[in-house]
């Protein structure tokens, strides 16, 4: 007697429910965002599978979907794919002095990997690296009839290309080159309340105030490398340094001024390791360590930064005809960041899990993180935030042999 396949729709709709819930709504307005030296909130580069196992799985090697970190093990790719992720965050700030809630939509990577007959894989990705997203408007501000605030917009994108080739069955090499497009905006702006009783100043049109506009450019290599056993596997990934060729301008009200300057300024070199163990077949432990050497600026806000994060993954049967909670991955993880601006700690916890859509190996990965951020040295402020994440990953034929093709 047959069985009748059971299709993900009522495990779906309340994932989407959920992700509904969190699109529409605050992204990270943390407040790191607004300061100058840096470039913004650092985006993670990892998909939300990785992030799902408390943004580990460097070494994790699966068979489809693209790995931004790491593009080594997607030399072992059986299909083409395609993939997109999505984050949405929920932010709030525990200072009842302020005001700082941004609405905004991130994708923060879209990655095309194409699998040839050899085993080669060559990789399109674009990546948000940085993200500015802040606003501040005082309670109580300098005086009764003007508004103040101060907004902080943009950030820094990446495109790249690599190419991954397994020279043996246990190793993997990828090499890559990242183009880096950055654009970010600080914006002080007032408003005044026309008061009759006060002089012309304050009954003149509302004024939008000063705008500062910073365009970069720049470019740098990538390498990776990857061994891979039946029951364990290393990842090895680094970026050398470069030099972002920076544009500033100033504008006020709308107009364009004459305090223009170019700059550079340097991103570091990094260095990323994992390693995966599979106790049973169905069973990853992951274990990621990375490591950015900023360098300390004078005023101390730059400092360098390290993070470490290890989780855990189940992954499902994916016999056709099993019930589909049984097909499905459960993931979770935890991890620390030291990050890179004003010696800031980060600690995170992690949930989530793989949809698989269909027989041909498209997948929907679902994560939940929840994340702790303070200053380390005053603790003049702190923040919780709860970041969703949804990685969509659909797979191809496209460039294989036929004898391959199912």
């Amino acid at each position: 007697m047959s069985r009748s396949v059971q299709y993900p729709f009522p495990v779906l709709a309340p994932t989407f429910a959920l992700l509904a819930a969190f699109l529409p709504a605050r992204s990270e307005t943390s407040p790191l965002s607004a300061l100058s030296q840096g470039y913004g909130v650092e985006v993670s580069g990892q998909n939300a599978r990785e992030k799902g196992m408390g943004e580990a799985g460097l070494a994790s090697v699966n068979k489809q979907g693209p790995s931004l970190l790491n593009p080594s093990r997607t030399a072992w790719n059986d299909k083409t794919s395609f993939s997109a992720t999505f984050d949405s965050d929920l932010d709030w700030i525990q200072d009842a002095d302020r005001s700082n809630r941004t609405t905004s939509f991130v994708i923060p990577d879209i990655a095309l990997n194409f699998q040839t007959r050899l085993p080669l894989n060559v990789g399109v990705y674009y990546r948000q690296r940085f993200q500015r997203d802040f606003s501040f408007t005082p309670v109580t501000q300098a005086t009764p009839d003007v508004m103040q605030s101060f907004s902080a917009q943009g950030g820094l994108y990446e495109l790249a290309g690599t190419v991954a080739y397994a020279p043996a069955h246990w190793l993997a090499l990828s090499l890559g080159y990242n183009f880096l497009i950055g654009r970010e905006r600080f914006i002080e702006s007032a408003k005044f309340d026309n008061n009759p009783g006060n002089d012309t100043l304050f009954n003149a049109e509302n004024l939008k105030g000063d705008t500062i506009s910073i365009r970069s450019t720049g470019a740098y290599p990538t390498a990776s490398l990857t061994i891979r056993q039946k029951s364990w596997s290393i990842g090895v990934a680094g970026t050398l340094s470069t030099d972002l060729d920076r544009t500033t301008t100033r504008t006020v009200t709308g107009l364009v001024s004459d305090e223009q300057r170019k700059e550079t300024r340097s991103l570091p070199w990094t260095l990323q390791a994992g390693a995966a163990y599979k106790p049973g077949v169905r069973h990853t432990l992951a274990l990621d360590f990375g490591w950015e050497a900023w360098d300390k600026d004078p005023t101390g806000i730059v400092n360098p930064a390290f993070r470490i994060g290890g989780g855990y993954e189940f992954q499902g049967s994916g016999t056709t005809y099993e019930a589909y909670y049984s097909k499905m991955a459960i993931r979770g993880g935890l991890g620390y960041e030291s990050q890179y601006l004003d010696k800031t700690d980060l600690y995170y916890a992690t949930l989530g899990t793989g949809l698989p859509l269909g027989r041909h190996g498209n997948m929907l990965d679902v994560a939940l993180k929840y994340g702790h951020r303070s200053g380390v040295e005053n603790n003049l402020w702190t923040e919780d935030f709860l970041k969703v994440s949804a990685t969509l990953t659909g797979v191809s034929v496209w460039g294989q042999p036929i004898r391959k093709r199912r």
